[in-house]
């Protein structure tokens, strides 16, 4: 199982939790060569890029985001032509053949899951 697609350490219970995002999502990452590159379909990294940009666009303004309704207006869901669904895309179907399979090993492995867990996940929020 790639572990992009499923990160089993994020559902245990009593993790220390943090505010720093940066940590956990770069945990591991200095096993990893600074050296090392890969080859890249330029259409799919510009898909990628674009959804970036697309979910900084919206969040860098407060002003786009005043409810609830506007965040799940602009996610929307995987069926829908909105943020999740170019998010899931990005993942699950233009990175999936972007990383090497020993980055895919170590994923499997655990060896990019983070102790800690996002602040989103403490109970009684």
């Amino acid at each position: 199982m790639n572990s992009l697609l499923y990160v089993s350490v994020r559902h245990q219970v009593n993790m220390e939790t943090t505010n720093n995002l940066e940590e956990i999502a770069t945990y591991g990452f200095e096993s990893i060569d600074p050296k090392e590159t890969v080859e890249v379909n330029l259409k799919d990294l510009m898909y990628l890029f674009s959804t970036l940009q697309e979910f900084q666009s919206f969040f860098h303004q407060p002003l786009h985001y005043r409810s609830l309704e506007d965040v799940e207006n602009f996610l929307g869901s995987v069926n829908d032509n909105a943020g999740f669904k170019l998010l899931h895309t990005s993942i699950h179907e233009k990175m999936s053949n972007m990383l090497p399979e020993h980055i895919n090993e170590k994923f499997d492995e655990g060896d990019f899951d983070s102790p800690k867990v996002p602040f989103y996940y403490k109970e009684n929020r």
